[in-house]
């Protein structure tokens, strides 16, 4: 265009597209000038001009500048321009305009290229096979998970070598505690089929003494690594980027998952082991187009232990009379049979295990969270409570026993229609239905249908339908007499002779 200057930079634009093989029209296009400046420049009628050394308009910071903004940029090199200028527009009022900020915010910038502080410099690692696996956890509450209609609040354990990419994920329910960790760490190295020399974490608090002035493990997770042969590392405290190669797939495999759920069109899944089947899934097909890497890996690994350690916390508890005990702060439901005794419990991320002894009598899914409310079940207590049917409507954790909403609003319209007790009398003996003849999904659908018809349950009636016949208590045995005939027959069977008697 007459009048108007090309710069540097669009020469050098100009030359690199015809360097490349493009013709002077394309190379023109591209660097924005017209095909006649092209011929000049093909003809090297143009050399580059030196940099402008002088200014076109009125320095706004003069006087600022070296006297107020340098010296708080020498003294904390993270102040951010949009801070300084705040604090100059409270200490000279009416100088500056809002949309100068950007004239600042260029300036601080090559300050900084020219006078700056040093930054962090990352140093790119070597990661041969079967060197090392990192280990972190990653907060899900974004991809607004439910089950059956409730929230799942959960975290992914994740486990990945950064030889391979290969990776696992285990959903965790409860915080980075150490049954999680050493779960998530057994699970993973069950998956991949060996050992790596090193695991790496960042500083968890099960892991290690993070109060201590010295690094020191647990004495659990070091009985643990000690087992798998491996050896405990862990980044700087409070600098994420040394585990980058499990803090970037993080990223990488929630979106994976949000992504996975859209397709699907619902977030919602019947059962946490079917959520938990979907994650495998994904993290599967994440890691087919990296098989050859992950044989590689695989090869250079250290066999398992034949025993993968110590993977829960324990505790120790006494059943109360009320057929419960309280385990880190929640009340859990056992067999009354318990009662009184002293049991040892083994707490896993998502289920606890009790033992009287060395035997394993019960066990039950583990709660989290902040409400206290005892998890009960009415299969461990039904039958003590058909004995005082009365006790139902005012049991403290009355509203815990019922199988499904369905059931809650049977109880509803009993407490509605009949008496207490008649109330009481009848809803007992449906959850004993269901508990004794296993037809608690049955029974509920027919339920259903009476409450449509604005109707009343009959738990005799009901059990007639859904009682599964008791086998006979004596079996009846099928006796065949024996035909006289036959003691005739031996009868008439020959003597032996008197010399095979003799030397009989």
């Amino acid at each position: 265009m007459p009048g108007k200057h090309i710069t540097n930079r669009q020469v050098a634009r100009y030359m690199d597209e015809r360097h490349i093989g493009r013709n002077q029209t394309q190379s023109a296009d591209s660097a924005d000038i017209s095909t006649r400046t092209a011929r000049r420049l093909d003809g090297g009628g143009r050399a580059a001009t030196a940099p402008r050394g002088y200014r076109t308009r009125a320095d706004s910071f003069l006087g600022i500048w070296p006297e107020e903004i340098e010296p708080l940029l020498q003294q904390d090199g993270l102040l951010r321009a949009v801070t300084l200028f705040a604090d100059l527009q409270r200490r000279h009022p009416g100088r500056f305009r809002d949309g100068q900020v950007r004239t600042l915010e260029r300036r601080i910038r090559q300050w900084r290229a020219v006078a700056g502080p040093s930054k962090p410099v990352m140093f790119p690692q070597q990661h041969p096979p079967g060197w090392q696996a990192l280990l972190d956890f990653t907060d899900c509450g974004e991809l607004a998970v439910t089950i059956t209609g409730d929230p799942l609040p959960h975290r992914l354990g994740h486990v990945c070598c950064p030889h391979s990419s290969w990776q696992f994920a285990q959903v965790i329910l409860g915080g980075e505690s150490y049954p999680a960790l050493a779960e998530t760490l057994r699970l993973a190295l069950e998956a991949l089929g060996g050992v790596p020399q090193t695991l790496r974490t960042d500083s968890l608090s099960a892991a290690y003494k993070n109060l201590k002035q010295q690094e020191e493990l647990t004495t659990r997770f070091a009985a643990l690594c000690q087992q798998y042969g491996c050896r405990p590392t862990r980044n700087t405290l409070g600098v994420a980027h040394e585990n980058g190669a499990v803090e970037s797939p993080n990223g990488h495999l929630k979106r994976r998952l949000d992504q996975a759920l859209r397709l699907r069109s619902s977030r919602d899944f019947p059962s946490l082991p079917a959520y938990r089947d979907f994650v495998t899934d994904i993290v599967a097909a994440a890691n087919a187009p990296r098989a050859a890497a992950i044989a590689v890996e695989r090869a250079a690994l250290a066999p398992l232990p034949s025993f993968p350690g110590v993977t829960w916390s324990e505790a120790l508890g006494t059943v109360s009379r009320f057929s419960l005990m309280t385990v880190l702060g929640w009340s859990y439901m056992v067999p009354s049979r318990l009662m009184g005794h002293r049991l040892v419990v083994r707490i896993f991320d998502d289920r606890l295990e009790f033992y009287a002894g060395h035997d394993r009598v019960h066990d039950c899914p583990r709660r989290h969270g902040h409400q206290r409310t005892p998890q009960v079940n009415y299969h461990l207590c039904v039958e003590a409570l058909i004995q005082k049917p009365g006790a139902f409507a005012r049991l403290i954790y009355r509203d815990d026993l019922h199988p499904s909403p369905i059931y809650a609003r049977t109880w509803q319209r009993l407490q509605e229609r009949v008496s207490e007790y008649a109330a009481c009398r009848t809803y007992v003996r449906l959850l004993h239905l269901a508990h004794q003849h296993a037809c608690e999904a049955a029974l509920g659908e027919r339920l259903a249908e009476i409450l449509t018809e604005d109707g009343l349950p009959d738990a005799e009636a009901l059990r007639v339908i859904f009682a599964v016949p008791a086998p006979a208590a004596v079996p009846i045995l099928q006796f065949r007499t024996a035909d006289p005939a036959g003691y005739d027959e031996l009868r008439c069977l020959p003597e032996p002779p008197l010399t095979q008697i003799a030397s009989a």
